[in-house]
């Protein structure tokens, strides 16, 4: 069955009246540093992880989490940490999400700082068991004073 997206008042809907969701990326505010991370891997047995330092004195706003996995398996787990020493230790779990053949994106207003030149953020990808397989794991947001 196709569907007809039609608009009525700006708004837009499907053939069968069901409304057309569609969300603006978010946008760092003036005199900030855009922070967008991430990226897709394929994983086996071994974790795979993003990490992106703080700039040192400046703290990190997290605006949004989203990622996604290949159906495969028993699954996919995607993390995202607070990495107070920069080396996986001492971490802070923050959000997570299991995937399996569909995709994710999480809104957040989360500020971690400030940065002293090793703490981070870490995006972590985990094949849950099965073949390898492409997992997707991206962070969007800001750094400011």
């Amino acid at each position: 069955m196709a569907f007809q997206i039609v608009e009525i008042d700006g708004a837009s809907f499907t053939a069968d009246g069901r409304l057309k969701v569609a969300q603006e990326p978010p946008a760092p505010p003036p005199a900030t540093t855009p922070v967008d991370i991430g990226g897709i891997a394929t994983v086996g047995g071994t974790p795979a992880d993003t990490i992106h330092v703080i700039t040192s004195g400046k703290t990190l706003v997290v605006q949004n989490f989203n990622g996604g996995a290949a159906p495969e398996g028993k699954g996919s787990k995607v993390e995202l940490f607070d990495d107070p020493n920069g080396n996986g230790t001492g971490m802070t779990l923050l959000r997570v999400a299991y995937a399996n053949g569909e995709s994710f994106s999480l809104d957040l207003n989360k500020e971690l700082g400030p940065g002293n030149g090793t703490r981070g953020v870490r995006l972590r990808r985990t094949n849950l068991g099965g073949a390898s397989r492409e997992i997707a794991a991206f962070l969007a947001g800001y750094e400011r004073n």
